[in-house]
């Protein structure tokens, strides 16, 4: 049996994965042979493996210490349907909580040096992050999700994000404090669709999302609404950046494929580009999210803003100790969907599915909850669902639901 170690190295590969490594070991490729070269006796002091079993796959070199892949690509990753391969592979390492780079043959071939220098580079990055950071000390990232209560209403949008601008920083996190914030558009794309005429249709309280709503939503959500809220945030002092899921490629989705209902062009999330985000983050630069995404071949989908700030925790948490804040018109999971006195200050899987076989929770409460209980299962440290104008509160533990899997 492997140790817990060895474990933690492997991530869980199966002896398949094992006996694939040791055949790509004996037929390593000349591009491979040079990188190998270099990193395996180097000036770091850093222990390289190559072709490394990683869950389900075999990397071409990893080092353990600093959690780093280097990957090499043959002509055959230019293929589209290998590329798309790719992309989800590096998604899952990193989800992992590996720092996934590569770069093709003819990198290595024709620009050896460049590429040993952005080896060296990372490396180097990622050196005077290990000793700066321990696990347990990850500074903390708020995603926070707001809903279309705050962006109708220009006085509550006011006060939100002044709060959103005066979030700090915990003791671990002294310094910049690492925010992003997730917005779809209200009635703004609806009201704008019933002036142009065009009809609007929702299933299940989601939008069918037709060419001509598309341009709609695209206007509304990434345009006015979008900018405003970075404008706001600046004049609050807190420097923001205003993005749509297209806008360096940030987040990659394909267009819905559901067996009943032809939702258009809505998108289910496939990658998110976390070195974009960090790079962002650590500039002290807060991230406005538009609920935008594209497929990588010139399309952009209209997507979930819930299902965005899950997925957005769910990727950076293993780079940072993740609090997901959705925040709604509702001081929190209500027992009674009309008064906010019945809030459920702590929910855990077991009291909420005893609540849902129960009928006792809202149905319109549950794609959230079930999107927060997935974020809390992919590594997202906290959860909280609450009021908008509690946001301060919210973040104290002084109001709303702080979801659990305790």
């Amino acid at each position: 049996m492997r140790s817990c170690m060895k474990e933690n190295m492997f991530y869980g590969a199966g002896p398949l994965i094992f006996r694939r490594a040791e055949d790509l070991r004996k037929n390593m490729t000349s591009a491979e042979k040079i990188i190998w070269n270099h990193v395996h006796i180097n000036e770091w002091r850093l222990k390289f493996r190559r072709q490394h079993p990683i869950s389900n796959f075999v990397v071409d070199f990893y080092c353990h210490p600093i959690k780093l892949v280097i990957e090499i690509d043959g002509d055959i990753h230019s293929n589209d349907d290998v590329k798309k391969n790719d992309r989800l592979r590096e998604k899952t390492l990193k989800d992992l909580g590996l720092n996934v780079i590569r770069f093709n043959n003819e990198d290595v071939y024709l620009n050896s040096n460049n590429v040993l220098k952005k080896i060296d580079e990372t490396i180097r990055v990622l050196q005077s992050t290990s000793l700066g950071e321990g696990s347990s000390n990850k500074k903390t990232l708020y995603i926070i999700k707001i809903g279309g209560n705050i962006i109708d209403d220009e006085v509550k949008l006011q006060k939100f994000l002044k709060d959103f601008a005066d979030i700090q920083a915990p003791v671990q996190g002294i310094g910049a404090t690492r925010k992003i914030l997730v917005h779809g558009g209200g009635k703004s794309a609806t009201k704008l669709a019933e002036k142009l005429g065009i009809e609007q249709k929702l299933v299940d309280g989601r939008r069918i999302t037709d060419r001509e709503t598309l341009k709609i939503v695209t206007m509304v959500y990434a345009g006015y609404i979008n900018k405003n809220i970075v404008a706001q945030l600046q004049s609050y002092d807190c420097n923001a950046i205003g993005l749509c899921g297209a806008d360096g490629d940030a987040i990659l989705a394909h267009k819905r494929n559901h067996p009943v209902i032809d939702y258009g062009f809505v998108g289910d999330i496939d990658a998110i580009n976390t070195n974009l985000l960090k790079g962002l983050l650590e500039q002290n630069i807060s991230i406005v999210f538009a609920s935008l995404t594209h497929d990588q071949k010139g399309q952009l989908l209209n997507t979930n803003a819930d299902t965005i700030a899950q997925e957005l925790a769910k990727a950076l948490s293993s780079s940072y100790e993740v609090q997901l804040i959705y925040s709604f018109e509702k001081a929190g999971v209500l027992l009674d969907a009309n008064d906010d006195n019945t809030v459920i200050s702590i929910l855990n899987p077991s009291r909420y599915q005893q609540l849902k076989s129960k009928q006792k929770i809202f149905a319109g409460m549950i794609p959230k909850l079930d999107n927060a209980f997935a974020a809390i299962n992919g590594g997202v440290k906290k959860v909280i669902i609450g009021k908008a104008e509690q946001l301060t509160e919210l973040i104290n533990g002084e109001a709303g639901t702080n979801i659990s899997n305790e």
